[in-house]
């Protein structure tokens, strides 16, 4: 007789209290609207309490920055363009 002896199944209770290992999240810290909007006259963060909400809203600012920053750039690159082709046209 060759019967392999197995361990007795886990039951859903015994598994209940174990929690499966896994990396911790980095710990973000509070986002103030008061900062990221200065110009603003009421406390933000008392009139959007929610965090989703101030993601969102520094999410939109980050987005407005960038916005700017790549406007100029193509209107820097746009200009350099405009340029070479004037003297290119010249000659």
């Amino acid at each position: 007789m060759n019967e392999e002896v197995k361990p007795p199944a886990e039951t859903v209770s015994e598994t209940q209290g174990e929690s499966p290992t896994r990396p911790l999240e980095p710990v973000e810290k509070e986002i103030d609207l008061n900062l990221l909007f200065p110009d603003s006259e009421a406390d933000l963060n008392a009139l959007f309490p929610d965090e989703d909400i101030k993601h969102l809203l520094k999410s939109v600012t980050k987005n407005k920055k960038d916005l700017h920053s790549l406007k100029e750039r193509f209107l820097q690159e746009n200009e350099t363009d405009d340029d070479s082709e004037e003297i290119a046209s010249s000659d």
